[in-house]
């Protein structure tokens, strides 16, 4: 990018715009994005979209108002897919897919998992059904290899085996769980590198062991199951 000076200025990100006409998908889209901490901003005019931004949207009618723009980055998703988003979240960095896409299993009463697209913290929570939540995650978000990894302690063995089965695709690891889960949450502080940045963006994981462990488990190299 030129300035109008003649200058160059290497973009390390786009203004990433919500275009979104469906109300339902809208407030997904806004809650998916808020959560993660990512910036963005709405779509008002064609006239005051920033430079070489990067929008979202589901509107065929939007698609064309937006034609005269040629420095836009348009990401048209008319079936209102959490993969279309995903692809306009990594559009604004540059980029097509992740290198590595780490799902962490904590097994137990409610089972914990994280999802990790290479160093960025992607979704985090509780699933009863881990096969479907993993199958989702790796539907929803673009990556060249994926693994997933499972505490061993539990029923972890079985739900590994079940996510193997069922996803013949992915790499599945069984990993073990000693020193997994915190009794508090400044026993995080400091275990693995990335994880100290991971924890001061997103306070909330501090104050949950569970998705702490799942989180730890996702950042340890297991034994895979095949």
């Amino acid at each position: 990018m030129k300035t109008a000076a003649g200058n160059v200025v290497v973009l390390l990100s786009r203004r990433l715009v919500v275009a979104v006409y469906d109300p339902k998908w809208f407030m997904e889209v806004v809650e998916r994005l808020r959560r993660r901490g990512l910036p963005f901003s709405f779509y008002y005019t064609v006239e005051e979209l920033p430079e070489y931004s990067v929008v979202y949207t589901d509107s065929d009618e939007i698609l064309r108002e937006l034609d005269s723009r040629r420095d836009l980055t348009i990401v048209y998703d008319p079936e209102k897919t959490c993969r279309g988003l995903e692809k306009a979240v990594l559009n604004a960095m540059f980029r097509e897919e992740y290198t590595l896409l780490t799902i962490g299993i904590d097994p137990g009463s409610t089972h914990a998992y994280i999802a990790l697209g290479d160093s960025t913290l992607l979704g985090w929570g509780f699933a009863e059904q881990v096969v479907e939540k993993v199958r989702e995650l790796v539907e929803c978000i673009p990556a060249k290899s994926k693994v997933v990894r499972v505490g061993g302690y539990s029923r972890g063995l079985v739900i590994a085996k079940e996510i193997k089965d069922n996803l013949r695709d992915i790499r599945v690891e069984i990993v073990s769980e000693y020193n997994t889960t915190p009794s508090h949450s400044r026993g995080v502080n400091g275990l693995y590198r990335g994880l100290r940045s991971i924890l001061a963006r997103q306070p909330y994981l501090k104050r949950n062991k569970d998705i702490i462990a799942a989180l730890k488990i996702s950042l340890k190299q297991g034994v895979e199951v095949v």
